[in-house]
């Protein structure tokens, strides 16, 4: 097993403690890029942007080259971690690892603080990669927290919802409902600076924002045709457009997964477009990326993820961000079958979410998280739906929240009701980053209602959108037990094994092994015998 050290200096050690560093820079470079990249693997052409942005395509290449045997005589005997094809670079994660500790009593030094301090490369290209990845990982702010706060809060991006070209009374309340539903899911997100103009019989009055986006929603009359357009405010440049028949009784079960997808083509559109929005980093963008990266599931990207929240924090102390820092940690424990790696322990987890639902009682997504909690951690099952249900009332948007929902109703034996809050996260997640764990949400309601092909059909698609995404192939292997499907149960295991080495199928009896619901059901008989 090979080592990295993030901080305290760039160090590569072996497993008794070699030093296996190379001596040449871009080679050193080269190891950063693909420690903290998803799977540490990248393609050759992204690698040659980053370190020889300068140079000729040839030129990169033969750079690349020379780079990588550099790499593989430092690593002398386990140079067989890395790995280079005709397009891929790739350090394998079974002998490859990151330590992110930060060295504990020593001085303020740079090399302690900053992510890969001494790590210099005067390329362009990697400056500001090696500046972006330092700002995720950088410690909390210090100083004048109220001007932080004041200034992050005010320079959150502006969201103007405007209502063009809607005759009949009937075609403007539509519109209403579904512009008032997305304010009410992105601010419960953040604190968005959201304006809306619902007089559709005059042109825009107000200025645009210009620093944001506008949301323009239209219904003509005479039509049953929804569009919703997501626009530059200056420029009239489309970024996002979207549109939906409505049927003659356009209810809920209709509606809300329309305004889920609004709401995320917002988030995305900040996330993807930052820069021709002239957005600065600000508590909403740090947020947005921070949620984001929760759902890749890999340590380094809960590690952003929780960098990114925490710094939302300190900008704009708002208590959902320690409600999603509180999330995160559940999923790193599931994941990962622990959160040390993001400091402290399940009593850390608890407490972001007491605190977040202390300070926001009406936030969905601290009510979500609570009730997520309460049944994890041996709490009331009935204070657990109840928090969950009263979440989901308050913003029928959020994908997380009605998973939650399911997961509790599926503990009480209200199976019918699991399922359809299962299908209906499903819906609202659309095609979202957060759609492989809603996938699995749908896996395990399906498993517990005796519908083991469908939930295998979940199982195997989160599988497909997140190949290292464990939940779903522990699932995964208890059903192709059952079906006696024995070459994809042999594969199965084997893909766990990657990541954990003990693996076996008992493991899955186990009380300290992190399956909690599964044990539960009786698909584990067959695992029990």
């Amino acid at each position: 097993m090979i080592s990295l050290s993030a901080f305290g200096g760039f160090r590569v050690t072996g497993e008794h403690g070699e030093d296996l560093t190379p001596k040449g820079l871009k080679a050193r470079g080269l190891i950063a890029l693909l420690a903290l990249a998803p799977d540490h693997c990248r393609s050759r052409e992204w690698l040659q942007d980053k370190l020889w942005s300068d140079r000729s395509q040839k030129q990169g290449a033969d750079s690349l080259r020379q780079s990588l045997m550099d790499i593989r005589r430092a690593f002398g005997e386990q140079a067989g971690i890395l790995t280079a094809g005709r397009e891929k670079v790739r350090l394998d994660s079974r002998g490859f690892v990151v330590n992110f500790d930060r060295p504990f009593g020593r001085g303020a030094d740079k090399c302690d603080i900053e992510l890969f301090g001494d790590l210099d490369i005067p390329d362009a290209e990697f400056e500001e990669w090696i500046r972006n990845e330092r700002l995720t990982f950088s410690p909390p702010l210090r100083g004048d927290a109220n001007e932080t706060h004041v200034q992050r809060r005010l320079d959150n991006p502006v969201i103007f919802l405007r209502c063009d070209g809607t005759g009949t009374s009937e075609g403007q309340a539509i519109v209403k409902s579904v512009l008032s539903l997305v304010t009410a899911s992105l601010l419960d997100f953040s604190d968005f600076q959201i304006f809306q103009d619902f007089d559709c019989a005059t042109p825009i009055r107000r200025e645009p924002p210009r620093r944001g986006l506008v949301v323009s929603a239209r219904m003509p009359p005479g039509q049953q045709w929804l569009s919703i357009t997501i626009l530059h405010p200056s420029r009239g440049q489309i970024f996002w457009t979207r549109s939906v028949r409505v049927p003659m009784f356009f209810n809920d079960e209709l509606m809300h997964p329309v305004c889920s997808e609004i709401v995320e083509a917002v988030l995305r559109t900040f996330r993807t477009r930052s820069d021709d929005l002239e957005i600065p980093d600000c508590a909403a963008m740090m947020a947005n990326r921070g949620r984001n990266l929760i759902f890749q599931f890999d340590k380094h990207r809960l590690l952003q993820a929780d960098a990114h929240l925490r710094l939302a924090y300190e900008y704009d102390p708002r208590p959902q961000y320690l409600a999603w820092r509180s999330y995160l940690r559940i999923v790193a424990q599931f994941q990962h079958r622990s959160s040390h790696f993001l400091g402290g322990d399940a009593t850390d987890t608890m407490m972001l979410a007491r605190e977040a639902i202390q300070e926001a009682p009406s936030s969905a997504i601290a009510l979500g998280v609570a009730a997520h909690i309460e049944y994890l951690f041996g709490g009331s099952v009935k204070s657990s739906l109840q928090l969950a249900t009263h979440a989901v009332a308050l913003d029928p948007l959020n994908a997380i929240t009605h998973a939650i929902l399911s997961n509790t109703e599926l503990i009480i034996d209200n199976r019918p009701d699991s399922q359809r809050s299962a299908s209906m996260a499903l819906a609202l997640a659309g095609g979202s980053e957060c759609r492989a764990l809603i996938e699995f949400f749908c896996c395990m309601s399906a498993t517990a209602l005796g519908e083991y092909e469908i939930a295998t059909h979940h199982a195997e698609m989160a599988a497909i959108l997140r190949p290292s995404f464990m939940d779903p192939l522990r699932y995964l292997v208890a059903l192709y037990n059952h079906a006696g499907r024995t070459d994809e149960l042999t594969r199965t295991i084997t893909r766990i094994q990657s990541a954990e080495p003990d693996f076996h199928m008992a493991r899955l009896l186990d009380n300290d092994y992190p399956n909690t619901t599964l044990r539960r059901m009786r698909l584990m008989e067959a695992i029990a015998r």
